[in-house]
């Protein structure tokens, strides 16, 4: 009699164990789905903001343009960074990368666009991007990194930096 009674014991513990296990392994799962949605979100978020971004430049909408931006921006090029400390230095900017465009320039798309959350807050964008006639043929194409920053639930991009190519130095 008491052998079973022990055995019943062990069958209990057993059983006990494989629910804590079981438990576990849910909260474990649901803290993962929970990230992986978050990160997609926030990875949704930083598109629309490059999108929205993308289609006032195609429009020559300084006045959107501005507000995917946080002061200070800097444009970081090969020879000098200038630096826009408001939205009527940002305009300006635009107007002069837009007007020394072609005329038959119509639009731009993202060709590829890869993502890096550095912390809540900052993400480093590197994107390539096609620029297209007005028949839809690509007659350019280019590369920018974009440093973003979150601010009041909104991605802003606080700077750029074109490029050609990007170098691992070992």
């Amino acid at each position: 009699m008491q052998h079973v009674y022990v055995s019943y014991l062990f069958i209990e513990k057993k059983y006990l164990i494989n629910i804590k296990d079981t438990v576990m392994f849910k909260t474990i799962l649901y803290i993962f789905i929970f990230f992986s949605l978050v990160i997609a979100s926030e990875r949704q978020n930083i598109l629309d903001v490059l999108e929205n971004y993308n289609e006032a430049f195609g429009n020559s909408d300084y006045s959107d343009i501005v507000n995917y931006f946080d002061y200070p921006t800097s444009f970081n090029l090969q020879d000098k960074t200038i630096v826009a400390f408001g939205r009527f230095k940002l305009k300006l900017i635009y107007k002069k990368i837009r007007g020394d465009l072609p005329d038959y320039y119509s639009y731009s798309k993202w060709d590829e666009i890869d993502i890096q959350l550095i912390d809540d807050s900052i993400a480093i964008v590197n994107a390539k991007f096609s620029r297209y006639k007005n028949d839809d043929t690509i007659y350019d194409s280019g590369a920018a990194q974009y440093h973003m920053r979150l601010i009041s639930n909104e991605w802003k991009i606080f700077s750029l930096t074109p490029y050609v190519t990007i170098e691992t130095l070992d």
